[in-house]
């Protein structure tokens, strides 16, 4: 038996890096991970190695800065990718939907509405517009130009469906009701270009966004939709508004996160198309976002031959 009495204690932050080195092979291993397994590989080195800045909105105590919270969102694609190679393998597709799928995507500023435009190369008459995520504060400027709008365009592309995504006004300087106001100029738009029909699609607060606008649409599409969102704003903010009943949405996919550490699970949706994704809130792999992206795209397909 050795006698380890005399020998130091090693510090609390070694123990803890040996501990992660023992649970997770660089480079993946050699046997074919569950999902639920590949997304805790991936989010437990994210956590550890990328410090997460404050998200909490002004009204709440936050410091009313949105950039450092956009700065890490607009980096979470590239590392997303760079740790799945790290962790699950370089054998494996790596590919974000916003690499593989949008090329070929025509781009055109809408300034009227402060919005930008996807044209795809085989467009079918149907439009969408799109709302970011960002908790009503934030989601613009970096977040908004290397973390979403390449989504947008892969959807676009892949589906056939123009898209306009919108850089919407954000609380505290404005309402709701001047969100919605602007969201009724997008719809506005679509029209006077001959939509054959018009989807509203949200990813979070975006999400939730789209919802109140309902009648505006002929379907929708709820990523990850954060619902309980509009209820936690200020009064002078949320200026009445409010989202209808989910019976009174027109055709409506659900997507939603299965490990979702940031919006409740929707409730009252049954009669709309859910499916289940494994991922978190902000973090899946790069196989499952594509799966998600690849989702939109077939529900946005098959709006246009209604």
């Amino acid at each position: 038996m050795t006698d380890t009495s005399d020998q130091p204690s090693r510090p609390h932050e070694q123990l803890q890096e040996e501990q992660f080195r023992a649970e997770f092979q660089v480079g993946g291993i050699d046997r074919s991970l569950p999902a639920e397994e590949q997304l805790e590989q991936l989010y437990s080195y994210i956590d550890a190695h990328y410090e997460m800045p404050d998200f909490t909105p002004p009204w709440k105590g936050g410091t009313g800065d949105p950039d450092p919270a956009d700065n890490y969102i607009a980096r979470l694609p590239d590392r997303i990718t760079h740790t799945a190679m790290l962790m699950l393998g370089s054998g494996l597709d790596h590919s974000m939907p916003g690499v593989v799928w949008s090329e070929g995507v025509e781009v055109e500023e809408v300034p009227e509405v402060g919005g930008r435009l996807f044209t795809p190369t085989e467009p079918t008459g149907a439009w969408a517009i799109s709302f970011h995520s960002g908790g009503w504060w934030r989601g613009s400027g970096n977040a908004l130009e290397i973390s979403w709008r390449p989504e947008v365009a892969a959807a676009a592309q892949k589906s056939g469906t123009v898209i306009l995504d919108l850089d919407y006004p954000l609380a505290p300087q404005s309402t709701l009701e001047e969100m919605n106001r602007m969201v009724r100029k997008a719809a506005g738009v679509a029209k006077h270009h001959n939509a054959t029909s018009l989807t509203g699609w949200g990813y979070s607060s975006g999400a939730a966004l789209a919802a109140m606008n309902a009648p505006l649409f002929d379907a929708l599409v709820l990523t990850f939709p954060d619902l309980d969102s509009v209820a936690g704003l200020p009064d002078e903010i949320r200026a009445g508004q409010s989202i209808p009943e989910p019976a009174t949405w027109p055709r409506t996919l659900v997507q939603v996160a299965l490990q979702d550490e940031i919006a409740g699970r929707p409730t009252g949706v049954d009669m709309h198309e859910i499916r289940g994704y494994v991922s978190r809130h902000r973090v899946s792999t790069p196989e499952v976002a594509r799966e998600k992206i690849a989702d939109v795209a077939e529900f946005l397909r098959a709006q246009s031959s209604r």
